[in-house]
């Protein structure tokens, strides 16, 4: 790894990078997955050493000696550049300081825990975790997970925005939670599968092993706070339309949020993701666009709104881009498809 490089990912992190470097260094981190693997890494340990493990205070010079020793740069950074990084990381420790003392001052009033490490898996990408319980968990792209302080020892808690899939280490003592944005999932001992990304407007867990309660924001009409889901159910809430699964049960619709619990057929297709399986099941072209976007790293424009709510169902396996996919939408869909760039437009047939 050359030292324009390793400087230009030290600048990345810390946020001092104008943009053709910071174009130049998102390109490599892309070019292979040990440029990624190692990216989200350097990542991940700056992320966990700007905060002291159980005070919450910020510690700039632990994190920066971090990065330093990891890319070989302690006597090789000039004076004057060192001091603009230790500048530029004094500005992300101040933001990343009020994000949790606003999560914390949030939590505190519901007794939750305080969150002081995470990981990003950027959208193309997807990742595999073990946690310090051994609890196995795979993220979608464009999913963030935040560790609770002392996980592992005294809470099993995390936050997710995105999507996650669960391999639970069966341990009652503490009990595994899963908070989300407007829910709370708890587990025993469970495999499962929970999609709540916060642009999608809607969310969704589906228990493949086990059982799981969730908590939240449930409709008025519901008259519960909380849900228990056994295997094979797919609990499914949404705010803007209602959900066309003829296997639903008790469908509620309050404030145009809309809940149902489904009986899976194949439970394991909510989680084929992981596998490189995208499953699409009476899905609106909106909602499968913002999935491909995420998938495969393009803007998709949709221009006509006929378009955006048809419904379509299938499978696709291992397609590594996304032109494959376009080839079959365009032989099932009455819409024509264009490519220029990493943008796709898609528009009625005239």
């Amino acid at each position: 790894m050359s030292e324009d490089i390793k400087l230009a990912l030290v600048n990345y992190i810390v946020g001092n990078i104008d943009d053709k470097t910071k174009a130049r260094i998102e390109q490599w981190i892309e070019e292979n997955p040990e440029n990624m693997q190692f990216y989200i890494e350097l990542q991940e340990a700056w992320n966990a050493t700007l905060f002291l493990q159980n005070s919450g205070k910020t510690s700039v010079e632990d994190a920066y000696k971090l990065l330093e020793s990891k890319l070989a740069l302690q006597k090789r950074l000039p004076f004057m550049r060192r001091s603009v990084l230790y500048a530029a990381a004094a500005v992300v420790a101040v933001i990343l300081t009020g994000i949790a003392t606003y999560r914390f001052a949030v939590t505190k009033k519901t007794e939750g825990p305080s969150y002081v490490k995470s990981v990003y898996v950027p959208a193309g990408n997807k990742q595999k975790l073990v946690l310090k319980d051994s609890t196995v968990v795979w993220l979608n792209s464009g999913s963030v997970l935040e560790l609770s302080s002392g996980f592992g020892i005294t809470t099993r808690t995390v936050y997710l925005e995105g999507e996650g899939y669960f391999e639970v280490k069966s341990d009652r003592n503490p009990a595994f939670v899963v908070q989300t944005k407007d829910y709370t999932i708890r587990d025993i001992g469970t495999i499962f599968n929970i999609n709540t990304y916060s642009a999608d407007a809607r969310f969704e867990a589906a228990v493949i092993e086990g059982e799981i309660s969730i908590e939240g924001k449930f409709p008025q009409a519901e008259k519960r706070s909380k849900i228990f889901l056994k295997r094979n159910d797919v609990l499914k809430i949404s705010k803007l339309s209602a959900f066309p699964d003829k296997t639903a049960t008790n469908p509620i619709a309050t404030d145009s949020t809309f809940v149902q619990i489904v009986k899976a057929q194949n439970i394991h297709n909510y989680a084929g993701w992981k596998d490189d399986l995208l499953i699409f099941d009476e899905e609106t072209f909106r909602d499968i666009a913002k999935k491909l976007e995420r998938k495969y790293k393009v803007v998709i424009l949709i221009q006509d709104e006929k378009i955006a709510g048809y419904r379509y169902s299938g499978s696709f396996n291992n397609v590594s881009n996304i032109q494959g996919i376009v080839d079959i939408l365009k032989e099932t869909t009455p819409a024509n498809y264009m490519i220029a760039g990493d943008t796709i437009t898609i528009e009625s047939k005239k």
